[in-house]
């Protein structure tokens, strides 16, 4: 599918645009302009809908014009003075919903399908997407990074892995992945006043991929326990200048970091081994999250001989049951490889194609 990138600051957009479904054309979204070389590079829009209010948005709309073949759309403005040939000038956009009728309007414009054939990635809306429990040892941390893992090879953008596991020292991930333990949320923690800068300061990349970036917790509960809300909208908001799939890895507890996490996402999965006593906690949980979200249930580290009542947990919590992953014998383990490396974390990926429907 053909993308439609949305270049505005204009918070209520960026935080909405993702739940737009277009039939023809994906949305992506842009809020710093000095990533507009790498966007245009990288995705090769066919659309560029461009806020006049950006300060820069001419000299922006004559890189484009110059260097790309996307049409150009320019919004918040009626000036057609300065507009290039092929601009199209819309008026001023203040609600979601008037930007949504644009966004419909040139999601018919000439449109003609490419052949599926031809098609080696798949362009996706931007999605925050959090693993959950309400148990522990369930293997949840080992199927976020499967899930990402298996994600790099068929979206065609970045992926951005946050870790909240706080705890004193470095957090499971961490350690299974032999992460340096320097950049991590500390450098945010302490720096936050220097804004998207402080941020990409705080990242890791993972050794050997240059697709999957992390953000790990602090190494002490004392830099932990300085953590707030505010700060972890800050970061999914810097997140989303940047990475297609934001993945959160929400530790087992009921604090607000977790449950606003969760409540940022556009689609939560739930990580439970098939033990029916946790039924009334699920269902007692599902207050915390958003009405009209995605949410999903996986099940881990089944055996053989298992109960089949797998199937009524749709019937008894009104989740849908996206996965199940069988346990694996200690005599057939394989561990994830990257090349010559090889991350101490269990190879899932025969079980992750089922949650691609989490996305797509």
């Amino acid at each position: 599918m053909e993308i439609i990138l949305v270049i505005t600051e204009k918070k209520e957009f960026i935080q909405n645009l993702p739940r737009i479904k277009l039939k023809n054309h994906n949305i992506l979204i842009l809020n710093n302009t000095s990533y507009i070389k790498h966007y245009l590079e990288e995705y090769m829009p066919k659309y560029i809908v461009l806020s006049a209010k950006l300060k820069n948005y001419e000299e922006i709309s004559g890189y484009i014009n110059d260097n790309t073949d996307s049409e150009v759309i320019i919004t918040d403005s009626n000036d057609k003075k300065s507009a290039l040939p092929g601009n199209i000038f819309t008026g001023n956009i203040e609600k979601l919903d008037d930007l949504k009728r644009i966004l419909e309007i040139v999601d018919d414009l000439n449109f003609k399908p490419a052949p599926k054939d031809k098609e080696k990635y798949r362009f996706i809306t931007q999605q925050v997407i959090s693993f959950y429990s309400v148990q522990g040892g369930v293997g949840k941390t080992s199927i976020v990074f499967n899930f990402a893992w298996y994600l790099k090879d068929i979206v065609r953008g970045k992926i951005l892995i946050i870790d909240l596991n706080f705890c004193e020292g470095p957090s499971d991930l961490a350690i299974n992945l032999d992460l340096n333990l320097s950049p991590n949320l500390s450098v945010f923690i302490e720096k936050i006043t220097q804004g998207i800068d402080c941020f990409d300061k705080s990242v890791i990349s993972l050794t050997g991929n240059d697709r999957i970036d992390i953000l790990q917790p602090p190494l002490s509960i004392y830099q932990s326990d300085k953590f707030n809300i505010d700060m972890l909208d800050s970061i999914v908001y810097s997140a989303r200048s940047k990475y297609d799939i934001i993945i959160a890895d929400v530790p087992f507890r009921y604090d607000n970091i977790s449950l606003e996490m969760l409540n940022l996402s556009t689609a939560s999965i739930l990580v439970l081994s098939p033990d029916i006593k946790m039924v009334p906690r699920v269902i007692n949980f599902q207050k915390f999250l958003p009405p009209g979200q995605r949410k999903g249930i996986i099940f881990n580290k089944i055996n053989r001989n298992e109960k089949t009542y797998i199937d009524e947990w749709k019937d008894i919590s009104g989740i849908s049951v996206y996965d199940r992953i069988s346990f694996i014998p200690e005599d057939r383990r394989r561990i994830i490889a990257s090349g010559r490396s090889s991350f101490d974390i269990l190879d899932l990926q025969a079980g992750m194609p089922d949650l691609e429907k989490v996305i797509f």
